[in-house]
């Protein structure tokens, strides 16, 4: 275990570490203090790697994670685009840094996978699901787009007319369906899904190492788009529509429980 507040860090003697995020109140969105703690996990990981041999992604309580914290979203409507755009930079590293690391990186995914949470489990080798989780993109129910990934990394996985569907109704597809459209590698019964999981992970980490880390990297060069320039035109995207009055309405109307009204401005 580690001294973070948002996140917990562990590795057992096979070598398989878990990252625990641990805010269950708050369905593990992820606010400014979270976003800080996962980089540093990222670089204390990173730094010494030979002690890691499989990371695994997981959320605490009843949910994987429901992406970025609304809150947080309405204290960056007040920056300039070309700052969100910075600070979107930052806050996605962490994504690329899980697509780019040399071990395998595997999502644990129960409960609400929503938004952010999704974009995250997409950037990992591995996504097992329970039959219990539950995934959607809802962003553009606020008027925004998804900005960490979402569009490149689902059509990478499964096509763009998953990436539409998912992205543009927003609804919320069940672990089965995800399974079908190739966003899911297992799923398990939710009342085994910790003893399947551990297997998984235990499996991985028997592997050889070096090998497991060249087929990542080889797998990832032999992609068909260049994946730095897809992230850029994300980012772009979100910070655009920053500053519409339909995003404004569109948050309003979620912490006041109503319906939008969107007008297109």
């Amino acid at each position: 275990m580690t001294d973070f507040q948002t996140i917990r860090l562990s590795t057992d003697a096979a070598g398989v570490t878990t990252l625990l995020m641990n805010r269950p109140d708050k369905l593990n969105s992820w606010d400014a203090t979270m976003e800080r703690e996962l980089d540093a996990a990222a670089r204390r990981i990173e730094g010494n790697l030979r002690d890691h041999r499989v990371l695994v992604i997981r959320g605490a309580g009843r949910a994987f994670c429901a992406g970025v914290d609304l809150s947080l979203v309405v204290s960056e409507q007040r920056l300039p685009p070309r700052e969100l755009r910075n600070l979107m930079w930052v806050r996605h590293r962490f994504f690329d840094w899980v697509e780019s690391i040399e071990i395998p990186v595997i999502a644990a995914i129960h409960g609400y996978c929503l938004g952010g949470g999704l974009e995250l489990a997409v950037s990992c080798d591995f996504r097992l699901l329970s039959d219990d989780a539950v995934l959607s993109m809802p962003e553009l129910g606020f008027g925004q787009v998804p900005g960490s990934g979402a569009a490149s990394r689902i059509t990478a996985l499964a096509g763009p007319a998953v990436a539409k569907d998912i992205i543009m109704t927003g609804r919320r597809v069940g672990a089965q369906e995800a399974r079908g459209m190739g966003l899911a590698s297992r799923v398990y019964a939710a009342e085994e899904f910790d003893g399947k999981v551990a297997e998984f992970c235990a499996e991985l980490a028997a592997r050889p190492p070096l090998a497991l880390a060249m087929t990542k990297q080889v797998v990832a060069m032999v992609q068909p788009m260049e994946q730095a320039r897809t992230r850029m035109a994300e980012r772009l995207g979100q910070s655009a529509l920053l500053s519409s009055a339909d995003l404004a309405e569109g948050l309003a109307a979620a912490a006041e429980r109503r319906k939008p009204d969107f007008r297109g401005e």
